[in-house]
Parts: C-alpha cells; sequence; structure tokens
C-alpha cells in the first residue's frame, strides 16, 4: 500500500526541513515554498493527501492558499492544517471558516505534528472509504427504486362503468407501500381488484417486505376463492415470513363487480364511498387485524352497492391522512373527506391530482414524513 503524501508550503526553507527531517520516514513529501507552487502541487498528479500549510507567506498566503485549494472540486476534500506563529482565536477562526481542519502553532512539537497528522490523514482515508461506501448504497437504491416503479402497475383503462387512478410516492428511494390492481387471470376472473397496504415503517426494509407481501398477494389471488379467503392466505404466509423480524402490514383488498363493492380490510384505514350529489361520504370499514402477526386469523368480506355514476371510491394510505404541517397539525380524515367532495365532480385522475396537491399545500414546507398512496375510482354508468 503506497504512503501517503503530505504537501509541506513554507517560504521559510529551514521550516521545510523541520517537518520534512520530522515526517520523511512515514510519508511521502511534496515541498513548496508559495502559494502559487503549492496549487501547482495539489493539483498535479502528484495530489497530496494532507497539506501543512503556513499563513504568512508573500504574494499568496496561506488563507488565499486554502480557500482555493478549498473551492477547486479536485483538491476540495485534501485536509488542510495551518503550522503558524499566529495563534490568536480570530486566525484560527478565519482558518476553520475557510475549510482547514486544524492549527499547529510553532514552534513544533515533533510528538504533536505527528499525533495530528496520523490523525488527519486517518480521518480523510475513513471519509473517502463512507464515500465510496455512500456512493454504491446510492447506485443500489437507484435500482431498488427503479425495480419498485416497475411494480407500481397503470391504471387500467377501458373498464367497463368504471375510472380509475392510483399514484404512490415514497419518502425515500423506497417506500413500504403497497398499491396494486388485479383483473383478468391475476384475478382469477373476479371483477376488478385493488390492493393496498402498508408495511411498518418505509426505506428499504420496509420495501423488501411489500415486495414480498405482492408476490404472496399476486399468486393467491390468480386461484379461486372470495375476498376473504385470499387475504387469510395472505396472511398466513406473512406471518411465517414476518414473524422473526418484527414487523406488520396494514392492507385492504377491494373488489369491484357488477353494480357492488366487496372488501377486507385488515387494520388498514377505511376506504371512502363518496356521493357529491347528496353531499355524503361512508367509511368502508373492516374488523381484521393487521397481517403478519397471528396466522390463524380468519378475515371477512364486507359488501355495499356501487351503482350510480358519479360514485366515487377513494382508498389510501396513513402518510396522507397522518401528513403534517409546521403547526404540528395533520391532515386528517376530515380533510381527505372534504378534499373529495370538492373534487369529486372530475375525472378520476383529477382528483387525485386535486386531493394529492390539498396534501401537499397544507403540509407546506414540512417535508414527507411517510409513503403517500391514493388511489380514486369513480363510476361512469
Amino acid at each position: 500500500m503506497a504512503k501517503p503524501r503530505i504537501l509541506v508550503v513554507d517560504d521559510t526553507p529551514a521550516n521545510i526541513k523541520i517537518l520534512a527531517d520530522l515526517l520523511r520516514k512515514d510519508y511521502l513529501l511534496s515541498v513548496a515554498t508559495g502559494g502559487a507552487d503549492a496549487l501547482e502541487i495539489a493539483g498535479s498528479e502528484h495530489r497530496p493527501d494532507l497539506v501543512l500549510l503556513d499563513i504568512m507567506m508573500p504574494e499568496m498566503d496561506g488563507y488565499e492558499v486554502c480557500r482555493r485549494l478549498k473551492a477547486d472540486p479536485k483538491t476540495q476534500e485534501v485536509p488542510v492544517v495551518f503550522v503558524t506563529a499566529m495563534s490568536e482565536v480570530d486566525d484560527e477562526t478565519k482558518g476553520f471558516s475557510l475549510g482547514a481542519v486544524d492549527y499547529i502553532t510553532k514552534p513544533i512539537r515533533p510528538p504533536i505534528v505527528k499525533a495530528r497528522v496520523a490523525a488527519h490523514l486517518e480521518l480523510a482515508s475513513a471519509r473517502k472509504t463512507l464515500a465510496a461506501q455512500n456512493k454504491v448504497l446510492r447506485e443500489s437504491l437507484a435500482v431498488a427504486a427503479d425495480v419498485q416503479r416497475t411494480l407500481v402497475p397503470k391504471a387500467p383503462t377501458g373498464l367497463h362503468g368504471l375510472d380509475v387512478a392510483g399514484r404512490m410516492t415514497p419518502c425515500d428511494a423506497v417506500g413500504g407501500d403497497y398499491l396494486d390492481f388485479l383483473t383478468g387471470d391475476d384475478f382469477a376472473g373476479r371483477g376488478f381488484g385493488v390492493a393496498v397496504g402498508d408495511v411498518m415503517g418505509h426505506g428499504p426494509a420496509a420495501a423488501l417486505l411489500m415486495t414480498a407481501a405482492r408476490a404472496c398477494l399476486r399468486m393467491r389471488a390468480s386461484r379461486p376463492g372470495g375476498l376473504a379467503e385470499v387475504v387469510t392466505d395472505v396472511n398466513r404466509h406473512l406471518a411465517v415470513d414476518l414473524g422473526d423480524v418484527e414487523r406488520f402490514m396494514t392492507f385492504y383488498l377491494l373488489e369491484v363487480r357488477g353494480d357492488a363493492v366487496s372488501w377486507v380490510s385488515a387494520g388498514h384505514e377505511p376506504a371512502l364511498l363518496v356521493d357529491s350529489a347528496s353531499g355524503t361520504i361512508t367509511d368502508l370499514e373492516g374488523d381484521g387485524p393487521v397481517l403478519g402477526i397471528d396466522a390463524d386469523i380468519t378475515f371477512r368480506g364486507h359488501h355495499a352497492p356501487f351503482r350510480e355514476p358519479g360514485l366515487v371510491l377513494a382508498l389510501c394510505t396513513d402518510g396522507v391522512t397522518e401528513a403534517w404541517n409546521e403547526q404540528g397539525e395533520q391532515f386528517g380524515r376530515d380533510r381527505l373527506k372534504q378534499s373529495l367532495l370538492r373534487h369529486a365532480s372530475q375525472d378520476a385522475a383529477a382528483i387525485l391530482e386535486a386531493v394529492m396537491r390539498d396534501v401537499i399545500d397544507f403540509r407546506g414546507p414540512w417535508p414527507q414524513k411517510d409513503d403517500l398512496t391514493l388511489v380514486v375510482l369513480k363510476r361512469t354508468s
């Protein structure tokens, strides 16, 4: 492994000799007697791993050298240690404000110089390692985000009497919300299905569990049986998979068939049935616990009419209702219901956009703290 390279910058040759004699056994050395030479060496193929820099130099002082090093992308990560007789607080404050990492005062004490040089080189090496690891992590998360986006289906078109829109927006690169649409063979010839879930937490771990839940649901939903049987079987499998990691998932499976809607809820927020003509909203509540806790739970299905043109069904995760603003308030279900009533005369995509905009406007500058998922179904005939 190559020795670290140190650039010693001082306009007094005697000072350079003292530092060189002290460090040459353990490090490769470059020297410069002025600021211009120091910048040229720092930007060359012999770029240093650390700079020991005098402040009081003619033409270009150490402060200016440090400022230029930190302004250059090629050298801005190189640690700069001032070696100077200037030891006033204001001098040190100015140096730190320009990006220096330390001060060594003259006359130098060899053990102090060696200890601080070794410490800052070790810190710089750790930063490089961390930056490389972060780069790999960012690239991996970007790939994971691309994969997750491919798993979120586009809202189907051409459904008889039904207009559909849906969106899942993670708060991190990847999220733990689940959104799926089921038709045809995917849903064993049933009606049109919507699945929405929310794994506890968010980020990569939640995203992995969401993907496992998606695979489990899709495999089971493609076989015959009622909605309650589907959710009961999915829960049994997830309870085994999630038991060791102490995670759970809220879940809501909804089916529109003919002029009715059926659903099963596993600890999830109720879907909302919006009748803009009468100005009423009905909570389509369920009574099942969350998935992944108890493998022996048997879930029950529920049913309601869904036949009149203009009726709207909306289903979301708690990232919508629990969105916070700067005043410490949550968006809440009441605001969600008011938003849906205001926009219910529009088509499904426009309703979704308008409600999401209401959530974002409510949140203001406050950051998104959870994944956001919203599905809107509108009866057209």
